[in-house]
């Protein structure tokens, strides 16, 4: 959001001169102005794993489990395509 907030005081335009991405998808992304384009973690399922390995018995001889959750790219008003003009 504070970048959102930087480009206006600086005079540019989001997206017209600067795409704007956030991450985690917080509940404020989709109000803000204008709505950010954010990428979208599974925080539930991430706490969810993270408490069932703390909590099942781990082999010390084991490798480390490595876990990898998709994220999503959550598409708003904040980004667009580059411009054809050759400016920027």
């Amino acid at each position: 959001m504070g970048v959102l907030e930087a480009a206006r005081r600086h005079g540019l335009s989001v997206p017209r001169d600067l795409s704007v991405v956030g991450y985690d998808d917080v509940p404020l992304a989709q109000w803000s102005s204008p709505p950010l384009t954010t990428v979208h973690q599974p925080l539930r399922q991430m706490a969810e794993e993270a408490a069932r390995l703390l909590l099942t018995p781990r082999d010390p001889g084991k490798p480390t489990l490595r876990m990898e959750l998709a994220t999503e790219l959550i598409v708003r008003q904040s980004t667009a395509p580059p411009r054809s003009d050759g400016v920027g």
